[in-house]
C-alpha cells in the first residue's frame, strides 16, 4: 500500500537521524572521564557539595575543581541518552525490516491466472499511473499551436523551454500531461503547462513554467494566474510547481531537477 512507501522512507530517514546522533554521543563518552558525579546538599540546602564515585568509592570534589563537574553531568546525561537511541534504533530497524516486504509485491508476483482471479486491495502503481491518465486527458486548450517541436515522447509543445520539462520529465520517469483542463468551483477554467504525478505519494502537482517574466503584460497575467490558483487552494511549493526565464536568464535545467528530487 502508498502507506506503506511512505513508511519506509520515514523510516529511513529515523534510522539515519538515529545513527548519527549514536555516533556523536559515542565519540564524547569515549572522551569523557572516569567516574560519576553525584550532589549531595548541605544542610541549609544552599551550598551543594560534589562528589566523584569511582570504583565503588567516593572522592570530594573540592571547589577549586568544579569546573570539572560539566564533563560528569554531561557524560551521565549521555550515557541515559544513548540508551535510549540505541533502543530505538534497534526498533527502527526491526520496523524497517517488516517493511522491506510490500502488499504490492505480493500481488505483482503472481502468475497472470492467479491475477485474473484476485482483486487488490489497492491499484498497482501501473494501475494507478494507467488510471490518472484516464482522469487527466491532455491537450485540453483550445488556443492553437503552430509550433512544431516535439518531445522525446512525440508530443507537440509550444516552446522549447516546454520540451526541454517535458523531455525532464521522461527522463525521471514522472508521468506528465500537458495542458489539462482545470476547472475551479468558481466557474472559472485554466490550463496548466503540465500535471505531474509523484506515483509514491500517489500525488498530483499542477506545473507551470513562466517564460517571458520580462514582458510586463505577460509578468501582469502570470501573477493574475498565479493568484487564481492560490484562491482555489492551489500554492506555490505545495501542489503548485513553477520555473521561470527571461530573455537574459534562461531556464535553468538543474534546479528544475533539485526541485523535482525534492518534491517528487
Amino acid at each position: 500500500m502508498i502507506e506503506n512507501k511512505i513508511l519506509r522512507e520515514q523510516i529511513e530517514q529515523e534510522i539515519q537521524k538515529l545513527t548519527e546522533m549514536e555516533r556523536k554521543l559515542k565519540i564524547r563518552l569515549f572522551n569523557a572521564p572516569e567516574g560519576t558525579l553525584y550532589i549531595k546538599k548541605t544542610g541549609m540546602g544552599k551550598y551543594p557539595q560534589y562528589f566523584i564515585r569511582r570504583a565503588g568509592k567516593s572522592a570530594y570534589l573540592p571547589v577549586r575543581d568544579h569546573s570539572s563537574a560539566p564533563a560528569y553531568a554531561q557524560k551521565e546525561y549521555d550515557e541515559k541518552v544513548l540508551a535510549i537511541i540505541s533502543d530505538r534504533l534497534r526498533c527502527a530497524e526491526q520496523l524497517l525490516e517488516k517493511y522491506t516486504k510490500t502488499i504490492e509485491g505480493e500481488y505483482t508476483g503472481l502468475s497472470d491466472v492467479k491475477k485474473n482471479l484476485i482483486t487488490p486491495i489497492e491499484p498497482t502503481d501501473e494501475e494507478y499511473v494507467k488510471d490518472w491518465y484516464a482522469k487527466h486527458p491532455g491537450y485540453a486548450n483550445p488556443y492553437p499551436n503552430h509550433s512544431e517541436l516535439y518531445t522525446e515522447r512525440g508530443e507537440m509543445v509550444r516552446s522549447k523551454s516546454e520540451k526541454i520539462l517535458a523531455d525532464l520529465f521522461f527522463k525521471h520517469n514522472i508521468p506528465y500531461v500537458y495542458e489539462p483542463r482545470l476547472e475551479f468551483g468558481n466557474g472559472k477554467t485554466v490550463y496548466p503547462d503540465f500535471l505531474l504525478l509523484d506515483v509514491v505519494r500517489r500525488r498530483t502537482y499542477i506545473y507551470e513554467h513562466f517564460g517571458m517574466m520580462d514582458n510586463p503584460d505577460y509578468v501582469r497575467s502570470a501573477l493574475e494566474k498565479l493568484s487564481l490558483y492560490s484562491e482555489n487552494g492551489y500554492w506555490v511549493g505545495d501542489t503548485l510547481l513553477c520555473s521561470y526565464e527571461t530573455s537574459t536568464s534562461p531556464l535553468h535545467t538543474k534546479s528544475v531537477e533539485s526541485m523535482l528530487c525534492h518534491f517528487i
